[in-house]
């Protein structure tokens, strides 16, 4: 079966979806077939998440389009019949001001097909790839966190998406854990981190490593006895199996603001800061249960 990418009319592509946004009627009528080559025009139907911080960007073919709203339209530019054509469509959705999914399907097609690309929902078989927004703690929250967790000079604190890596530092310093790793996917909080420790006084016992926390297993984990977490509700539900897998059960998770889904905390508190803002804690321990699938429902 023969099939292609499209690069050879993507200019043209782009001047379809990219400049002029949706087609009218009109255009889609023209569109449709070519009658002196006997080509025909697919029509792609895109579904997105009603309820967003900001409308979804959709790229077709890496072509950013102009279209709003939660379904969306497009017809390409008349294609040869009989051939197997391949789009990559990629939403980029923001559900609150600190998040970003990227969602990305490939989709099969041919010359006058009509199809529906839902994006509405994750795929379990397709990844997402998330990104979050680093908001740093303040340093007196992180001491409330560790003490929360009871972090002690026997810990390794692990902190996912540790930006300027505040949290490792804190516990390590002033609390006398062991170890501290953290892990960003942002070479620059990287450098930052990596510098912070050194100017701490602490590089020897603070690791810090580039990564993206969603492809993390048990053997990048193996140490860690204490995770800190500010991420978001999104985050942590995606990373909340790999948790259960990877931590030693007596692990202690203590989270900033966000929760795990249904897998309630054994303690939540409500601080005031230095600030005078009050900021809620919430922390869990490991048992070694919840591999047994108990809490892991499947979320959108």
């Amino acid at each position: 079966m023969s099939s292609t990418h499209l690069r050879a009319w993507l200019a043209a592509f782009a001047m379809l979806i990219g400049l002029i946004g949706s087609a009218s009627a009109q255009d889609k009528a023209d569109a449709k077939a070519d009658p002196k080559t006997d080509k025909k025009a697919a029509t792609i139907k895109i579904l997105l998440p009603e309820t967003l911080y900001k409308p979804a960007e959709v790229r077709i073919e890496g072509v950013l389009t102009k279209q709003s709203g939660a379904e969306r339209s497009f017809v390409t530019p008349p294609l040869d019949a009989g051939k197997v054509y391949i789009y990559k469509v990629e939403a980029v959705i923001e559900p609150n001001n600190y998040t970003k999914i990227i969602r990305t399907r490939e989709v099969n097609f041919k010359a006058g097909e009509e199809l529906t690309v839902d994006l509405r929902k994750k795929d379990d078989k397709i990844a997402d790839d998330v990104r979050i927004r680093w908001v740093p703690t303040p340093k007196d929250i992180v001491k409330k966190m560790g003490e929360l967790a009871k972090i002690g000079k026997e810990d390794v604190v692990c902190d996912l998406g540790c930006g300027d890596a505040v949290m490792i530092i804190t516990a390590v310093k002033e609390m006398g854990a062991k170890k501290g790793i953290g892990i960003d996917i942002d070479p620059k909080r990287v450098s930052e981190a990596k510098e912070n420790a050194k100017t701490s006084g602490i590089a020897d016992k603070i690791e810090i490593r580039e990564g993206n926390i969603l492809k993390l297993d048990a053997k990048d984990l193996a140490d860690v006895n204490v995770m800190m977490l500010y991420l978001g509700d999104e985050m942590n539900i995606r990373l909340r199996p790999m948790l259960w897998n990877a931590l030693k059960p007596g692990t202690r998770i203590v989270s900033h603001r966000f929760i795990m889904g249904d897998w309630k905390p054994e303690k939540t508190i409500t601080v005031k800061g230095e600030d005078n803002d009050e900021y809620t804690l919430h922390v869990w321990t490991i048992t070694g249960k919840e591999k047994d699938g108990k809490f892991d429902k499947k979320v959108d």
